[in-house]
């Protein structure tokens, strides 16, 4: 049930893909809810479906890909409903997507200046010289040193870590309520990783809701508000952050933390096996064949999250 304080609901979302002429379900009946000024992290392994169920809010899914059921509410609104050029006003000014990639998600054929000011008048009414104030000042709060000069430089003439800020800025300037970060840290080395990360922890501070796509517990344990952990095509738990790794409850969640580096020297753990492709399905908890606590009813059941009384959700047989 969404609450005043929700900003964006997905309800009951399936989707998949056609794979040579056969239909595959990818994710299976995802529900959750994004808070205003929070950073609501999805965590699983590569291939869980987190970052399909996150780019359907703003359909930016691969053309093979199906959505079957569910709803997407920004407010009041059906964002399944809409169709593309209603969708287009609320993309980019309402929802904005910081992408996994910044070495390609800049044209290298125009510079900052220009893309950032087209980025701007296709969503905002306003003068070119409007819109290069409002880029100038974006620049200025995602902490770009001389962005008068960066704004006539192309992208080759800046680092990974610099594009990237470029990108957060552009997200800023069209003043969105929800950002979509997916994986942003990836391509950047540890250093400029955690400036990212900081920066986008003082965007929240502005009021802005922040969905993390990310397969790294390190960084959700210190940036994140709220966490679901996805693991093929279905969230299995769900909790503030500080609950979740105080007391995880799942056991993917246990094996997730257990192979998490610790400064104590601790012995890392593995999780054996591997995730079923999407092309062999499996019955039942889709964890079970790699769950060290299987009981027979769990190859035959999907169970579904279950309230805590610490807030707290679950999808397994031992909280029911």
């Amino acid at each position: 049930m969404q609450s005043c304080n929700d900003i964006l609901e997905i309800k009951k979302l399936s989707l998949g893909f056609d794979i040579d002429e056969k239909f595959y379900q990818a994710v299976y009946n995802v529900n959750f809810n994004i808070k205003k000024g929070q950073m609501h992290a999805i965590v699983g392994e590569s291939g869980c479906g987190k970052s399909a169920t996150v780019m359907s809010i703003i359909k930016l899914l691969p053309k093979n890909s199906k959505i079957t059921s569910g709803k997407i509410l920004f407010g009041e609104v059906n964002l399944l409903e809409l169709k593309e050029k209603d969708l287009r006003r609320i993309r980019g000014q309402k929802i904005a997507l910081i992408p996994q990639d910044p070495m390609t998600s800049l044209n290298p054929l125009y510079t900052i200046e220009s893309q950032m000011i087209e980025t701007i008048l296709a969503h905002r009414k306003m003068s070119k010289k409007e819109a290069y104030e409002i880029a100038l000042k974006s620049l200025e709060d995602v902490e770009i040193v001389n962005p008068k000069d960066r704004l006539k430089a192309y992208p080759h003439e800046l680092s990974g870590g610099m594009k990237q800020r470029v990108i957060i800025a552009m997200a800023l300037s069209s003043n969105a309520d929800v950002i979509i970060a997916d994986e942003p840290t990836t391509a950047l080395d540890v250093t400029i990783q955690a400036q990212i990360l900081k920066l986008l922890s003082d965007i929240k501070k502005m009021g802005k809701s922040i969905i993390l796509i990310t397969h790294n517990l390190g960084i959700v344990r210190q940036y994140a508000d709220f966490v679901s952990i996805m693991y093929m095509g279905r969230i299995v738990e769900e909790a503030e952050t500080n609950t979740l790794f105080k007391h995880p409850k799942h056991p993917y969640t246990k094996d997730l933390l257990a192979a998490l580096p610790t400064i104590k020297g601790k012995k890392l753990e593995n999780i054996k096996g591997a995730p079923s492709p999407i092309t062999k399905p499996i019955s039942g908890c889709p964890y079970h064949p790699r769950c060290k606590y299987m009981a027979e009813i769990c190859c035959n059941k999907n169970f579904n999250l279950t309230l805590q009384k610490d807030g707290s959700r679950v999808a397994c047989r031992l909280w029911e």
